[in-house]
């Protein structure tokens, strides 16, 4: 039977790359110690607590899902550039690009009784095939255990390689079981789904997607995250929004680097700030207050 490797943070990443070349897929254990998933659950729960049931067949009838995560959730934002898996990102996504980007994120929480999603792959939602390169990798967080159980995602390992159109017997697909703290790494091509619910309490996860930077995002960074925030984030992750040139100059403002659009200087309090919802009104308060003391 098929099986995902599992690795540690401190594993060699040229062993983690191998792997995922060869499966597609590949679980990194312990990545999130106890105190940062405590205080990822801590940011995050509430706001899933207060979002609605998802409807539709492919997005569930008991599931929960939430975006625009970089502008909710302060843990995201580490996470995205985090170097062991912006190390990874490299070696897949730049065969195909000058620069990748960040291209989804998204906490899933599916409930009890849940069936398992169809089996897809997530890079068709690019018609475009690049030679030697994935168009997309993600990155599922377990916030959860993930089980065979409730929900853990599932997994045709090698389907990456498989020929076009062909789909896996059940004998392949096996579910990414991982202990909460975990982040599974699949690619682009790889036949997967939400795994079905068998248990009483839900699992809740949080995908961080990467794709090749000439590709449109699936999340509107710019608009997701506000540009006062933006303002306050590390470079990189300025850079993988989206605030980047492709070269040689694809997605310029006025034939410049729109990077250069965060460091103007501040502007004064952004209007209408009492609209915004509390978890992003916070963020913005604390970046202006660190910008005035810089």
């Amino acid at each position: 039977m098929p099986a995902l490797q599992h690795y540690r943070p401190d594993s060699p990443a040229a062993d983690i790359i191998a792997a995922l070349e060869n499966d597609g897929g590949v679980v990194i254990e312990g990545l999130l110690d106890a105190e940062a998933l405590a205080r990822f659950r801590a940011e995050l729960y509430p706001l899933l607590d207060a979002a609605p049931d998802c409807q539709g067949d492919f997005y569930g009838y008991a599931t929960r899902r939430l975006s625009g995560l970089i502008a909710r959730v302060p843990t995201c934002r580490q996470l995205a550039i985090d170097p062991l898996i912006l190390q990874v990102m490299d070696a897949f996504l730049l065969k195909g690009c000058r620069e990748y980007q960040l291209n989804l994120t998204q906490a899933i929480r599916i409930g009890p009784g849940e069936p398992r999603q169809f089996l897809h792959s997530d890079g068709l939602m690019f018609p475009v095939h690049v030679p030697g390169s994935e168009s997309m990798i993600n990155c599922m967080y377990a916030l959860d255990d993930f089980t065979g159980d409730n929900g853990a995602t599932n997994v045709a390992p090698g389907s990456h390689l498989w020929a076009e159109g062909r789909q896996p017997d059940d004998g392949e697909v096996v579910p990414a079981a991982m202990p909460a703290g975990s982040v599974l790494i699949y690619l682009g091509s790889v036949i997967h789904a939400g795994g079905e619910n068998r248990t009483d309490h839900p699992r809740t996860g949080v995908v961080l997607s990467y794709c090749l930077g000439w590709l449109r995002q699936a999340e509107n960074h710019y608009l997701a995250v506000p540009r006062e925030l933006a303002r306050a984030l590390p470079e990189r992750l300025q850079r993988l929004l989206g605030y980047f040139v492709h070269a040689p100059n694809l997605g310029s403002v006025d034939g410049q680097d729109p990077i250069a659009l965060l460091r103007e200087p501040a502007p004064g309090p952004a209007l209408f700030t009492e609209f915004l919802p509390e978890e992003i009104r916070g963020p913005l308060a604390e970046a202006r207050a660190a910008m005035q003391k810089a």
